[in-house]
């Protein structure tokens, strides 16, 4: 800029000049040059007035000093100031103030014609500057927000990953501190935060009830607000709090988390610098927001799943799953949800297909199989005695047996076969084209083989099945033929176990 101030000075003849930019928006170019009686002190106050008027200024004599004058002209990008130009001439006669088109004075209009291509120079060069910026820290939120990403993947624990997320977050999105709250009954609760001590400040709460706080007012709003300074005017009566106030904070940001259509948390930025935060902050925060949103999402779910099952591996099953149906909500992070869906499909335990997929597929298996007239079997199996064992030897002994199945289940079927746990000690096959004989004869052999498998730690552990094989018949549905099979199963029990029973038509 510097350079193309030199040349447009030699062009004119002046014998001063300054270039000073700065136009609206988070991403703005700042730029101020100056050459001559300039070099040190920009005209600020002339900036100023071509800003205001929008218009070229021309100083009558003396304007800027004895025998000079000065010349300044917009800098416009779009239609927009975002800054001016000027030089000093010694010599002219115009009287001053606005450009009148047609002043005697042709020699200083020429100088105006002159400056106003170098005003278009300057406005290019700026515009070009800024899309770079704008591009670059485009690039950087992209890159930051994928990072949050797949902390939501690294870790179980609810405060390292908010703590990443906010990590993430403050390069694009300075702060000073900020916290993670979630929505408890009628408080906002801190759960994790970044730039404070979380060993005080986990668990503290605050009111969301009412109209005096701005907390109130996001999750009233579900929306991002913004406090420009809160030693300042707001109208928020209630806040800063006695603490907040002697913080040093000024400028406040809050943003929601939202799940569906519930607003469960905010994220809360703090910043010692008055009149900070923009609507470009708060949008940018929103992204962050939404996986923060997921993660404590996923920390709710997670000690839900826990409560109910009191197993870990499958609590982290159940976890995943529901990681899958908060991510599909994640456009962006395709290759997370990509990943995320295809371990929802899977038991954490045995690596089999769960219960949620068979009861996807099999509708459709069913529905093939009436329409094509090819045959379909479906067998549902039970480890004998399976109770007997975990109280016996221990859940540890317990999961060895429901993995030795699945290995037998996962190496003699076939690749177009669905083998799934169905529940418990409960496991499924779906084979697609084979009929009642032929997958008799295959879940004979896989009775006969878990029959002879060693288990626990010296072998001595014996178990067995029972399994009812059921043929697809015209009429049936999934839901019969499950049925159907479920009954077979259960004449194997009565019948001495370890058997496989064929369902009756």
């Amino acid at each position: 800029m510097g350079q193309l101030l030199d040349a447009t000075l030699d062009m004119v003849g002046a014998l001063h000049g300054f270039v000073a930019l700065g136009g609206s928006g988070q991403q703005a170019v700042q730029v101020q040059v100056g050459r001559g009686m300039w070099d040190s002190d920009l005209p600020l106050d002339l900036d100023e007035l071509v800003r205001i008027t929008g218009e070229p200024v021309v100083g009558g004599p003396g304007s800027a000093g004895e025998g000079l004058r000065h010349i300044v002209v917009p800098v416009q990008v779009d239609g927009e100031m975002v800054g001016s130009a000027g030089v000093v001439l010694a010599g002219g006669s115009p009287d001053g103030g606005p450009v009148d088109t047609e002043a005697e004075d042709r020699g200083v209009w020429e100088v105006v014609a002159g400056l106003k291509r170098f005003a278009r120079l300057v406005a290019v060069a700026y515009a070009g500057a800024n899309l770079l910026t704008t591009e670059r820290a485009a690039r950087e939120q992209e890159k930051a927000l994928i990072r949050a990403g797949q902390a939501l993947s690294s870790t179980l624990e609810l405060r390292d990953v908010l703590h990443r997320i906010l990590s993430e977050l403050q390069k694009v999105v300075p702060y000073d501190t900020a916290s993670v709250q979630e929505l408890r009954g009628d408080q906002m609760v801190i759960v994790g935060g970044h730039g404070i001590d979380m060993e005080v400040f986990a668990g503290v709460g605050f009111s969301v009830e009412g109209d005096g706080v701005p907390n109130a007012d996001v999750l009233r709003r579900a929306a991002p607000v913004i406090v420009p300074d809160i030693l300042g005017d707001h109208p928020y009566h209630q806040f800063p709090h006695d603490a907040h106030e002697m913080s040093g904070v000024r400028g406040w940001l809050g943003v929601p988390l939202l799940f569906g259509n519930e607003c469960i948390g905010m994220i809360t930025l703090d910043t010692f610098a008055p009149d900070f935060y923009s609507d470009d902050h708060a949008d940018v925060a929103m992204a962050f927001a939404a996986q923060a949103a997921i993660a404590l999402q996923n920390a709710r779910s997670f000690d839900r799943v826990q409560r109910e099952v009191g197993e870990r591996r499958r609590a982290e099953a159940e976890l995943r799953r529901a990681n899958e149906d908060l991510r599909v909500r994640m456009a962006e992070i395709e290759a997370l949800q990509d990943d995320l869906r295809v371990q929802a499909e899977r038991d954490a335990l045995t690596g089999l297909y769960n219960r949620r997929y068979l009861i996807e597929v099999l509708p459709s298996e069913v529905k093939r199989s009436a329409l094509s007239g090819r045959p379909l079997v479906l067998v549902m199996i039970d480890v004998d005695h399976f109770k007997g064992v975990n109280d016996t030897y221990g859940h540890s002994v317990g999961d060895e047996v429901l993995v030795a199945l699945s290995s037998v289940l996962s190496r003699r079927t076939r690749q177009g076969d669905v083998a799934c746990r169905y529940g418990g000690e409960e496991f499924v096959v779906v084979m697609p084209g084979v009929d009642a004989a032929t997958g008799l004869d295959r879940a004979e052999s896989w009775r006969r083989e878990l029959a002879s498998t060693p288990l626990g730690s010296t072998g001595e552990i014996r178990v067995t099945m029972s399994a009812g094989l059921a043929a697809a018949e015209p009429g049936d549905d999934a839901e019969t033929l499950l049925r159907r099979a479920d009954a077979a199963m259960y004449r194997a029990k009565q019948a001495g176990r370890d058997r496989v029973e064929t369902a009756r038509p």
